[in-house]
This record gives structure tokens, sequence and C-alpha cells, in this order.
């Protein structure tokens, strides 16, 4: 949704300087977005992580142990600062 709205600014004549767009995912596309100054944030969902806790959890519970209801993989703020890092995650 952030890079339609960057799509739909740059068509209205509006500089994404101007106003703070931030998306989600840290997709490829909005790590260029960010490259070229349009996107101000995005957030980077550790996939892997994701699915290696899962893992973890069915495996705990198939087995009869005891497991948290939750387990909490953080997101990752991705900023002009870091941005380059998550290239290629």
């Amino acid at each position: 949704m952030a890079l339609g709205a960057l799509i739909a600014m740059h068509q209205a004549g509006i500089s994404p300087q101007k106003v703070f767009v931030g998306g989600v995912d840290a997709t490829p596309d909005a790590l260029a977005a960010m490259q070229k100054g349009d996107l101000a944030v995005t957030v980077f969902q550790n996939a892997k992580g994701q699915a290696n806790g899962a893992v973890d959890l069915a495996l705990k519970f198939a087995k009869g142990e005891k497991a948290e209801q939750f387990d909490w993989i953080p997101f990752e703020l991705v900023t002009q600062q870091n941005y380059k890092t998550y290239l290629n995650k």
C-alpha cells in the first residue's frame, strides 16, 4: 500500500519528501523506493525466524511439552540509515 501511495503521490505532483510514507515487509521494491528517498521507513518481518519459531512450537506441542501461547519474532525497523543491510534478506 505504501508503494501505491507513492505512485499516487507522484501522479498528483506531491513530493514524497514532504510526506512521511512508511510501509511493511521491506520488499525489494520498497527498499528501492527507500534508496530513491521516496519511502521513509519500512518494517522487516523475518519470515525465516517466524517459520523456525512455528516449527519449534509445533514440535513442543506434538511432544506434549509446555510452550508459550505466543512466540513473538520481533519486527525490525528499516530506515534510511540501515536499509542496505536488508537488500539481500
